[in-house]
């Protein structure tokens, strides 16, 4: 199995009970992964919290860390064992279904032709009227959209790879729950220009690995995440803006398309705001704000 040549690493902050159920839904396959680096970024009570409950593991080491997803990775990646053939990433949150590990690890075995692997994620379709415009055929035709999972398109959006009922090669993974070979880290590492919040922090990584080697998603290797956060703060609403307007520059993706498509999200605020849902208001102002500050950039 891939897991005795793995180190797996978790950045985590504030949320112990969560990494405790991570951890329970790997329950039969802990002891045969070869490290284990807790990136940890809490306060001092949950700290002490996770370092109670990981002293029963041999192979969990945990690092502490200022709170940034991505410098709580590239810390990990510092860090661990340079024996290992591959680097496996989960966030704290989310809950393996029983026979991943098996699945994945024959998955692996059997393709070996790519650099990263990435677990499916598992989760409830949304039927919200902005869903529904995405798969309109005027907006993929024209490149803002695409109906296949795993595309980045021109506008530099990617699509969703989750719920997925076939094995896919994907453009992009998320770090939720993913493997790469670790020969791609002497040269590679997650981008800490990228805020607070780390936004796109996955797709920025993954798509640089993409262009280097292929990237597959094992349909039957499934996970859930169910804690789902609605991020509506003035930051995160600019940070939204300035981080994809970065991506879009960085691969010479379509500026025009990514600046109207920005704005048709931002009116998208503003109508949840009109209709009761004020809690929208910062998210719009710091996308109106993000928007300006990319046109000065431009």
């Amino acid at each position: 199995m891939f897991l005795e040549y793995t180190s797996l690493i978790i950045p985590t902050k504030d949320r112990p009970n969560r990494l405790k159920m991570l951890f329970e839904s790997l329950e039969d396959f802990i002891s045969e992964i070869n490290e284990i680096i807790i990136v940890d970024s809490s306060s001092n009570e949950n700290l002490e919290f996770t370092k109670k409950f990981i002293s029963k593991f041999k192979n969990v080491k945990l690092i502490e860390s200022v709170p940034s997803i991505s410098k709580q990775r590239n810390l990990g990646i510092e860090n661990y064992n340079k024996k290992n053939k591959f680097i496996m990433f989960c966030d704290d949150d989310i809950v393996f279904e029983k026979n991943s590990m098996n699945i994945i690890s024959e998955f692996i075995c059997s393709n070996q032709n790519y650099l990263g692997y990435g677990f499916n994620l598992i989760e409830k379709n949304k039927k919200s009227f902005l869903e529904k415009l995405k798969k309109n055929k005027f907006l993929e035709k024209n490149g803002f959209y695409n109906s296949k999972p795993g595309v980045i398109c021109e506008n530099g959006w990617h699509t969703k790879n989750s719920n997925l009922n076939e094995n896919l090669e994907t453009n992009w993974l998320s770090t939720q729950a993913c493997i790469y070979r670790s020969s791609i880290f002497n040269d590679s590492k997650f981008d800490i220009t990228l805020g607070n919040y780390s936004y796109l922090e996955d797709l920025f990584f993954s798509f640089d690995v993409f262009k280097k080697g292929k990237l597959c998603i094992c349909s039957e290797a499934k996970y859930k995440h169910e804690n789902s956060i609605n991020r509506t703060n003035f930051s995160f609403g600019i940070q939204e803006v300035i981080n994809r307007h970065k991506f879009v520059k960085m691969n010479n993706l379509n500026i025009k398309k990514f600046f109207l498509t920005m704005i048709i999200k931002t009116i998208f605020s503003l109508l949840n705001v009109l209709i009761g849902r004020v809690y929208y208001f910062p998210k719009f102002i710091g996308n109106f704000l993000g928007i300006f500050l990319c046109i000065l950039k431009k």
